[in-house]
C-alpha cells in the first residue's frame, strides 16, 4: 500500500504540479496541457519499478483516463459555452450598430428638411417683400418726374425732395435684407434676353438695336444664384 500511495503523489505531482489537487480542480486545466504531460506519462509507468502489480498500473490508467475524460467533458461545455455568449454578443452589437445607423439616417433626414422648410419659408418672406419694393420704386419715379417736370414752390420742391430721400433709404435697406439672403435684382436694359430669367411683354423696333436686346423694364425681377424668385418683364428689340 505504501508504494501505490506514492506512485499517486508522483503521478498527480508529475500531472497537476505541487501540492497534488483532486480531480475535480484539475478538471478546470485544459487539454492542451495534459498532452506533453501524458506523453511523459506512458514514459514515466514503462519505467515504474517491477513492485509495482499489472493490476494496479491498470486501476491508475484507468483513474487516469476517467479524469482526462471529465476533463474534456468539462472542456467542451466550456467552449460551447463562451461560443454562444460570443454569439450572443455579436448579435448584439450587430443589432445596436444597425439601430444607431437607422437612427443617424432618420436624424439627416429630419436636418434636410428642417433645413428645406427653413429656406421654404424665408423665400416666401423675401417673396412678400417685393410688392413692397415694387411700390417704393412707383413712388420714388412719380416724385422725380413731378420735382423735374412741373412748376413748384422752392419749399414745395425741398419737401417733395426730402421725402423722395426717405423712399430711397427704405428701399436701401429692404435691398440689404434680400442682400443678406443672396437675393438680387436680375439684370435687364442693356442685357440679351434670357428666357430663364427674363418674360417679353412687349416688343420694339429701335434703329441700330440688335435682335433679343432688352430696351425697357417694365417690372424688375428678382433672384437668388439657385432660384428665380420673380422673373423679369421687359421690352425686347425685334426687327420687323
Amino acid at each position: 500500500m505504501t508504494r501505490k500511495k506514492t506512485f499517486f503523489d508522483k503521478l498527480n505531482t508529475f500531472i497537476f504540479g505541487v501540492p497534488p489537487v483532486s480531480p475535480d480542480t484539475a478538471s478546470t486545466h485544459s487539454l492542451s496541457e495534459l498532452t506533453p504531460k501524458l506523453d511523459a506519462l506512458l514514459a514515466l509507468l514503462t519505467e515504474q519499478s517491477p513492485a509495482v502489480s499489472p493490476a494496479d498500473s491498470v486501476d491508475d490508467i484507468d483513474n487516469l483516463v476517467t479524469q482526462i475524460r471529465k476533463l474534456a467533458k468539462t472542456q467542451f461545455k466550456s467552449n460551447a459555452l463562451q461560443e454562444a455568449q460570443l454569439a450572443q454578443q455579436q448579435e448584439t452589437i450587430t443589432s445596436l450598430q444597425k439601430s444607431l445607423e437607422q437612427q443617424a439616417q432618420q436624424l439627416s433626414a429630419l436636418d434636410k428638411r428642417h433645413q428645406h422648410e427653413i429656406e421654404a419659408a424665408q423665400l416666401d418672406l423675401l417673396t412678400g417683400i417685393l410688392p413692397t419694393l415694387d411700390g417704393l420704386d412707383a413712388a420714388f419715379e412719380s416724385g422725380r418726374r413731378q420735382v423735374l417736370r412741373l412748376p413748384m414752390p422752392a419749399e414745395t420742391r425741398r419737401a417733395i425732395i426730402a421725402w423722395l430721400d426717405g423712399i430711397r433709404l427704405t428701399r436701401m435697406r429692404l435691398l440689404d435684407v434680400l442682400a443678406t439672403h443672396h437675393v438680387a435684382p436680375i439684370p435687364t436694359v442693356g442685357h440679351p434676353f434670357d428666357p430663364r430669367m427674363h418674360i417679353v411683354v412687349a416688343t420694339a423696333n429701335p434703329p441700330d438695336t440688335p435682335d433679343g436686346l432688352i430696351i425697357a423694364e417694365d417690372r424688375r425681377g428678382y433672384a437668388t444664384p439657385q432660384k428665380v424668385l420673380r422673373f423679369a418683364e421687359v421690352v425686347v428689340a425685334r426687327s420687323r
